[in-house]
């Protein structure tokens, strides 16, 4: 993630460690539904990132420009960089933190993993609508 998506990325992790404080306290003891629930959204994001590496789809997001990352499939491939090495350094800090200091994670964990989750599942959904066929897009871009 670049520019405003990366500020507003720490602004909201930031914002939960404080939250987190209030919110959690040490006997907070649910850390394997939090990893269990980052292993889906690693698995959902390396499903959907395969199946777009597999479609016209990619060809069409390269042609088209974004001012910040160069082409909207570079874009894209931020996002998804981005999303998939926060929840995997995130389990791994669960792993590794003793465990009188893990409940200040609890949330910015989940909410920068959230934060990802949206960002790269509202690009998916605006790519949705951007034709597909090699004839339309020949001809669309004339």
């Amino acid at each position: 993630m670049k520019g405003l998506d990366l500020k507003l990325f720490f602004i909201i992790v930031i914002i939960s460690f404080g939250l987190g404080l209030y919110l959690f306290n040490d006997k907070y003891n649910s850390y394997s539904e939090i990893i269990t629930f980052l292993s889906i959204m690693i698995g959902f994001k390396i499903t959907s990132l395969s199946i777009l590496f597999n479609s016209p789809l990619k060809r069409t997001l390269y042609n088209r420009r974004d001012y910040n990352y160069g082409t909207e499939l570079h874009r894209l491939k931020d996002f998804y960089k981005h999303s998939i090495y926060f929840d995997f350094i995130s389990v791994i800090a669960l792993f590794l933190i003793a465990s009188s200091w893990k409940y200040i994670f609890v949330l910015p964990i989940i909410t920068g993993s959230v934060y990802c989750f949206y960002k790269t599942t509202n690009e998916l959904l605006k790519i949705f609508v951007y034709p597909t066929n090699e004839k339309w897009n020949f001809h669309f871009q004339r």
